[in-house]
């Protein structure tokens, strides 16, 4: 599995626009209504393993959202929020997980091929008050059979101009020993660089930036910074290329 493939879904979901995130949106939407974003962002990231370009990538924005909680998006997000006590979210969740094979990069040799199975598993969020909120989500791992997930703090800060908004997060990401094993395991006798077996942990702790433009009320233009230093699990590995990195996109959504 590619390992910036989770933060780049974060990024795209970020990118379609706050309400989309933000799950007391969906008990405030009438019934029957929806909320949709569609558009493209570019992506980009300083280090990589052989599955993942470098350079800068267009991908497309899609989000959706209805009225009784349910939501999709083309980053491989799905789920629904079942909580109808504001301040407090949570229903299950539906994650796309990538394929990778050996043969897909010379870094990559000796580690283990991944099948690429959808992910299950669901999700946490719980108001502070005011701007912030902490969230989470837990998922199982069907390829590799083991736990991931992520602990994370989110607020937006006061607004500094008209239809601009600015919000930070922070989070650390864990995984169990078998997640940690698929991904980053390497076999010297496979025709990898050495030997290398982690074990569960931190997978990576990650601070962010997003920055929300309202062009009109169709348009919104976002970006976002996101900087990250793997856990001594993933670093240590032949597989990884560098332990500090940024992955940064900028996208355009429009709203139906």
């Amino acid at each position: 599995m590619n390992k910036l493939a989770p933060r780049f879904s974060l990024l795209l979901l970020a990118a379609c626009g706050p309400a989309l995130a933000d799950g007391a949106s969906a008990l405030m939407m009438p019934d029957g209504s929806r909320d949709m974003y569609v558009g493209a962002a570019l992506t980009g990231s300083s280090a990589t393993d052989d599955g993942a370009p470098r350079a800068a990538v267009l991908r497309p924005l899609l989000q959706v959202q209805w009225s009784n909680g349910m939501f999709v998006s083309a980053s491989g997000l799905a789920g629904m929020h079942l909580s109808d006590k504001p301040g407090v979210e949570y229903g299950p969740l539906l994650a796309a997980s990538n394929a990778r094979a050996p043969e897909d990069g010379w870094r990559l040799r000796g580690t283990r091929r991944i099948e690429g199975s959808p992910d299950v598993g669901g999700f946490y969020g719980y108001y502070l008050g005011g701007a912030a909120r902490v969230t989470s989500h837990l998922l199982y791992d069907t390829s590799a059979r083991g736990w991931r997930g992520q602990v994370g703090l989110q607020t937006t800060l006061p607004s500094l101009a008209a239809h601009h908004t600015l919000s930070l997060s922070a989070g650390v990401s864990l995984a169990s020993g078998a997640v940690m094993d698929e991904r980053y395991a390497v076999s010297f006798a496979a025709g990898g660089a050495r030997d290398y077996r982690p074990g569960g942990g931190v997978t990576s702790v990650d601070v962010g930036v997003n920055w929300n433009w309202a062009l009109s009320s169709k348009w919104l233009l976002n970006s976002a910074v996101t900087g990250t230093r793997l856990g001594s699990g993933p670093a240590g590995s032949p597989v990884v290329e560098r332990r500090n990195f940024i992955t940064w996109s900028s996208g355009l959504g429009y709203r139906f």
